[in-house]
């Protein structure tokens, strides 16, 4: 029965796990991991009429999974610390000029959020009284924001975390000050 679930649907559901995570090699491993759920899971299938859907909700779960995971190692916590101010720090300051330089390159959508959120430490419900927004999407809006500024900061600048904070060496890719 698993062969022909295989034979049927997966390139299906290939299709669908790449739209959602954009990266053909990741899709097939989460693929991978869903028909391994399936193989260990097939006898608690009620019906074979539901198993497109419970197909679907395998690879929902397997998807929310992977990105739970994504997060607990991406470097937001890390881009936090970089625009953190430490005013003792020279090369602190070159690099709050380079963020700002960066930030402000991005669009007028993102680039006002994340330098009220990032920049001026507003709280984000503050941010979304003001510019007449839904809590959801100033948090959308900085979490777009983080990723552009992450990509413009390291085709710009190569950063080192060490115990005191981050050390950046800017090879002024970019245009900024650093």
């Amino acid at each position: 029965m698993i062969e022909t679930i295989w034979k049927n649907f997966h390139q299906q559901l290939f299709n669908f796990i790449n739209s959602k995570v954009n990266d053909p090699a990741t899709a097939e491993d989460i693929l991978q991991e869903v028909f391994i759920k399936v193989h260990k899971n097939i006898e608690n299938l009620s019906s074979t009429d539901k198993l497109q859907s419970w197909l679907y909700q395998i690879c929902r779960h397997a998807i929310i999974d992977y990105y739970r995971v994504k997060r607990l190692d991406t470097t937001d916590e890390n881009l936090e610390l970089i625009i953190a101010p430490q005013q003792d720090n020279n090369d602190q300051e070159q690099l709050n000029r380079c963020i700002r330089a960066l930030i402000a390159d991005l669009p007028d959508k993102v680039s006002d959020i994340l330098i009220e959120s990032e920049l001026k430490q507003s709280k984000q419900q503050a941010i979304a009284d003001k510019h007449e927004l839904s809590l959801a999407a100033v948090k959308s809006r900085i979490k777009r924001g983080r990723e552009q500024l992450r990509t413009k900061l390291q085709a710009c600048c190569d950063f080192e975390f060490k115990e005191h904070g981050p050390e950046a060496d800017c090879k002024n890719n970019c245009g900024c000050e650093g």
